[in-house]
């Protein structure tokens, strides 16, 4: 059986699942892989404030441990989302927002030198209509996000608007001007023409594993990895897709013969390995 990886999940203990349950079933559905990408503060009910995040922050680096209690290999990975920008406007200035974020974004590099969290996500653009000034603040630090990546050499996950080989080729010529190593910074949730651009464009992306888009992303060379973007929420329970469902999903694949072992092999180890610098099952 093919080793399953999921390259960009969350987790909640507060109100969801957590990974003392996650982990198990997607350990038992194949998986050997996860990538945990930490949530905003109020996700757990807790105030957005800078002791907020660094309460986020430890409680992401607890849930990754306890996966890899669990045997499963673990990258740690916590940011200042897109949308916080927004968040944040509503009781901040423009320019109080961005330092509130670059501090987190300071307590995210602290966590990184320690070794404590192996890489930075979710940052980068909203993907919604907003003020021009959040997607302006939101650049700023995703730049300063895949600045650490430089300096420390771990991943970076860029939430994105879907827009194809501009939103690709975006990512393609920041990570060339700020110098950080290409496999490491990761287009996560691509689809359909962005995804496509990611891959001609040698962009590493993260497509969600859901079956009917998962097909799709099949027509394309094996240069990209997959993805549950799980978000642990019992009020929208499976949203996007279970990690052991999305396992699932690529064997039904597999046993239906509209993929190769080898195929899969590449999205789930080989691109896996790249991309986190992790060592294979």
């Amino acid at each position: 059986m093919v080793p399953i990886a999921d390259a960009h999940t969350h987790t909640n203990p507060v109100r969801g699942l957590g990974m003392e349950k996650i982990a198990p079933k997607f350990k038992e559905a194949g998986g050997w892989f996860l990538a945990i990408v930490g949530l905003s503060p109020w996700h757990y009910g807790i105030e957005g404030n800078l002791e907020g995040y660094e309460k986020t922050l430890e409680l992401t680096i607890k849930e990754c441990e306890k996966a890899r209690s669990y045997g499963l290999k673990v990258s740690c990975l916590y940011g200042f989302h897109p949308a916080d920008v927004d968040k944040h406007l509503g009781s901040m200035k423009p320019e109080e927002v961005l330092d509130f974020g670059m501090k987190v974004m300071d307590l995210v590099e602290k966590a990184v030198k320690e070794g404590r969290l192996q890489g930075v996500g979710e940052v980068g653009r909203q993907h919604y209509k907003t003020n021009p000034i959040s997607v302006v603040i939101a650049e700023h630090i995703m730049d300063r996000a895949i600045e650490i990546s430089k300096d420390y050499d771990v991943v970076v996950h860029l939430h994105l608007e879907q827009g194809g080989r501009v939103s690709a080729l975006d990512v393609k010529e920041r990570v060339r001007r700020i110098g950080a190593k290409s496999e490491r910074v990761i287009m996560h949730h691509a689809r359909g023409k962005t995804l496509k651009a990611a891959v001609e464009l040698g962009v590493p992306a993260t497509a969600p594993g859901v079956k009917g888009s998962l097909e799709k992303a099949l027509e394309l060379p094996p240069n990209y990895m997959v993805e549950s973007d799980h978000i642990d929420d019992p009020k929208r329970p499976g949203i996007v897709i279970y990690p052991w469902e999305m396992a699932k999903v690529q064997l039904e694949l597999l046993n239906e013969e509209k993929v190769s072992e080898d195929y899969l092999y590449k999205l789930n180890v080989e691109n896996v390995v790249r991309s986190f610098s992790v060592s294979p099952p």
